[in-house]
């Protein structure tokens, strides 16, 4: 009479039987105490069942921690080399002025292309709020740091910056944010809030040249001007909204 196993004997000799490693004799013993015994019929099929290794915390955690070392890197780098060019322009202000001057503007600028990417790095939640929201206020201090910069430091030009540089400035940023703001209460892609900005680049044009004193009228620059943003909004609109039936299409299908 065929010897029985014991339920710890054949869990043991399962792998091995999956990877049909076993004899004939050894599968027969095998299947024969598996058809009476739920529990190692149970287990089987556990260790049948595909395993994936990226579900298993110590991966997911791994893959996390490289990924932050990798953020942490990236910024680091982007760091030294907007400290480096700073200081770079700053010996060379220095060396050509015997002054510093224009390394303000500069240096400005390179905070101004350095903040928004540290923040989208660093941030959880909200990236591009945040970074948006630290270039607006970046772009409002370049403009003054330039102001400042040609006509108390080096004599050029007039005082500006009340009259037309921050409302022309302020002006853009409230264009942009209107986009960006259509984006997150309507829940739009982004093709549609780029044709909300090229809409409003129409009115902005107007207000710019009413601002600066170069409006004389309708002519056909101006025109011009805005039926090539009036063009490129109605386009972003039409390719945005087949995105959206697209991805509805597609939900509904699932």
């Amino acid at each position: 009479m065929e010897q029985r196993l014991v339920c710890d004997t054949v869990k043991d000799l399962l792998p091995m039987y999956i990877d049909h490693m076993t004899s004939e004799a050894s599968n027969e013993s095998i299947e024969g105490h598996i058809e009476n015994c739920q529990g190692c019929r149970d287990a089987l099929e556990q260790m049948r069942r595909p395993v994936s290794v990226d579900a298993a915390p110590e991966v997911k955690e791994f893959r996390k921690f490289l990924k932050k070392s990798k953020m942490s890197l990236l910024y680091w780098m982007a760091g030294a080399a907007a400290l480096i060019a700073v200081v770079a322009c700053f010996i060379v202000n220095l060396a050509v002025d015997q002054r510093l001057s224009w390394f303000y503007i500069v240096g400005v600028g390179i905070v101004t292309a350095y903040l928004p990417v540290y923040v989208w790095i660093a941030a959880s939640k909200h990236r591009f709020i945040k970074a948006l929201a630290v270039l607006s206020v970046c772009t409002v201090l370049v403009v003054g740091t330039v102001q400042i910069v040609l006509y108390y430091l080096m004599g050029i030009g007039e005082m500006w910056f009340w009259e037309t540089g921050l409302p022309i400035t302020m002006l853009w940023l409230a264009i942009v944010w209107a986009g960006v703001a259509f984006y997150e209460c309507f829940h739009m892609n982004a093709l549609i809030c780029l044709a909300v900005i090229a809409f409003l680049a129409v009115p902005g044009n107007y207000l710019t040249k009413c601002l600066t004193g170069d409006y004389q009228g309708i002519d056909i620059g101006w025109i011009a001007d805005g039926l090539g943003n009036g063009l490129a909004a109605a386009l972003l609109l039409w390719a945005g909204i087949a995105v959206q039936i697209r991805k509805r299409k597609k939900k509904d299908g699932e």
